[in-house]
């Protein structure tokens, strides 16, 4: 109990410096949908996302997130596919480039990132974690210094085992939420 009140004491003074250095650190939630490319095994479907947000200098913000997709399930005029649409988990780590975040006015931006992705459908067995990258653009609008509503497109690629990979790009908006501001 002693050590965990003294490492929250420690956190809680390491944080002022920082804060009041310029580092910003943020928060935010997305949803939106997720549009398969060049695959005949699942249709568009949704997807959620948390992201933390950390601002050291004032080109380049680091954003942990993690990300659920929920694809539909692939329909056909041609044949009857009795298939399931797969459920991916994403976390990685996105660099966020040209904006300066937490202040007001709108904000253009680049996203370029990597991660592990899981990709799990229950009917065919398939469970693998593959490591891909996504890469986009996106504009934040600032409402006030500490929350932001964001819209941002992304393409995202994640290399199978057999050699191809599985394309898709997503188009989200959410909320932020700024600290340190």
């Amino acid at each position: 109990m002693r050590k965990g009140l003294r490492v929250l004491l420690l956190v809680i003074l390491l944080s002022q410096p920082a804060l009041a250095s310029g580092i910003t650190f943020g928060i935010g939630v997305a949803g939106g949908l997720e549009y398969p490319i060049a695959q005949d095994d699942q249709a568009k479907g949704t997807v959620f996302g948390l992201r933390g947000r950390l601002k050291a200098i004032p080109a380049v913000t680091l954003e942990p997130s993690i990300y659920f997709t929920k694809f539909g399930d692939p329909k056909s005029d041609v044949v009857l596919l009795d298939i399931e649409g797969s459920k991916t988990t994403a976390y990685g780590l996105d660099a966020i480039l040209g904006a300066s975040f937490g202040t007001v006015g709108i904000k253009p931006y680049g996203v370029f990132g990597a991660g592990f992705y899981k990709v799990k459908r229950e009917q065919t067995l398939q469970d693998e974690t593959n490591f891909g990258w996504s890469a986009g653009f996106g504009i934040e609008l600032g409402f006030i210094s500490a929350v932001a509503a964001d819209v941002r497109g992304k393409l995202v690629v994640i290399p199978t085992d057999g050699g191809g990979s599985k394309k898709s790009a997503s188009v989200t908006g959410g909320l932020n939420y700024y600290f340190g501001n």
